[in-house]
């Protein structure tokens, strides 16, 4: 089959559009969707530190390529990341994380957390508990907030995709909590997160990830948290097989939940926080884990 744009080989097709895409345009057509997204929430601005979570994950180094290729001819605006060790629990490569940014030629900060922040003792059981506990995420997504200001960071760049967005919202109507996503608009504090890629399939991420040559070293997912959990997604899944549009339905859904002012920028902290509540560690450079102390 041959490209819906020109007349090279297809290596990908999309569902939801129609469309077979070559190497070329699939790449296109992903940096097209993330740049209407940065365009329409003003995420980029003179003067921005934006730093992106960087786990060594083909997100949040596909992420960093993109951030990195898009400001190339800017000398207002600095691209970052920020990786972090020693973090029990946490699905993260760190060796990895550091031979990305080099190759990327990006500033990269190194970031640990302090023993008494990584492993607590539970008052009940006696027993030590380790930063995924719910109990120790406030904290740690307090102190990531706290080194990016002390390294005049701006923004945080999250490698968030679609697939995850539309599950949070799905999520949210199951459960009942389509409340979090209202309450989610009014966070206004700490570095505002931004996630250029929640428009586009994780599908679509990974491939051009792969393109971009950041798709080596895949770090595995966390098992989600709990049974309604797994059947949300499952049913997602599912469900997107036969209308391959849900999840964008979802995704304008959960930004119209979360309403004006805070449209996206909520959704992507209820998707923070549902993160936390499910796993306590992310798969791609999450937010609530990857806030450590003593930055390099």
């Amino acid at each position: 089959m041959q490209c819906s744009r020109c007349h090279r080989d297809e290596i990908f097709f999309q569902p939801y559009s129609g469309l077979h895409l070559c190497s070329q345009h699939l790449i296109a057509d992903v940096e097209a969707k993330a740049k209407k997204m940065i365009r329409a929430q003003g995420w980029l601005k003179t003067g921005d530190q934006i730093a992106v979570l960087l786990s060594g994950n083909q997100n949040s180094s596909a992420l960093l390529y993109f951030l990195k290729k898009l400001t190339a001819e800017r000398c207002d605006i600095r691209i970052s990341a920020i990786t972090v060790a020693d973090c029990i629990g946490l699905h993260s490569n760190t060796s990895h994380a550091k031979r990305i940014a080099e190759r990327l030629d990006a500033d990269l900060i190194e970031v640990s957390l302090p023993e008494e922040f990584r492993i607590g003792t539970d008052t009940i059981t006696g027993k030590k508990q380790d930063i995924s506990s719910p109990q120790m995420l406030p904290a740690s997504r307090s102190i990531i907030d706290m080194i990016a200001q002390q390294h005049g960071i701006t923004k945080i760049a999250w490698g968030l995709c679609l697939d995850e967005a539309a599950g949070v919202v799905l999520e949210c109507v199951i459960r009942g909590d389509g409340e979090k996503l209202v309450r989610s608009s009014s966070r206004q504090d700490g570095p505002l997160r931004i996630c250029p890629f929640i428009s586009v399939t994780a599908t679509e991420v990974s491939q051009y990830a792969e393109l971009c040559g950041c798709g080596d070293e895949p770090i595995p997912r966390p098992e989600p948290g709990d049974g309604l959990h797994k059947d949300t997604i499952a049913m997602l899944n599912g469900y997107t097989n036969n209308h391959p549009e849900t999840k964008y339905a979802l995704l304008n859904l959960g930004e119209n939940l979360s309403g004006s002012p805070g449209g996206i920028a909520g959704l992507i902290h209820a998707c923070e926080w549902y993160r936390e509540y499910h796993c306590g560690c992310g798969n791609d450079g999450s937010i609530q884990i990857e806030v450590k102390n003593g930055a390099t």
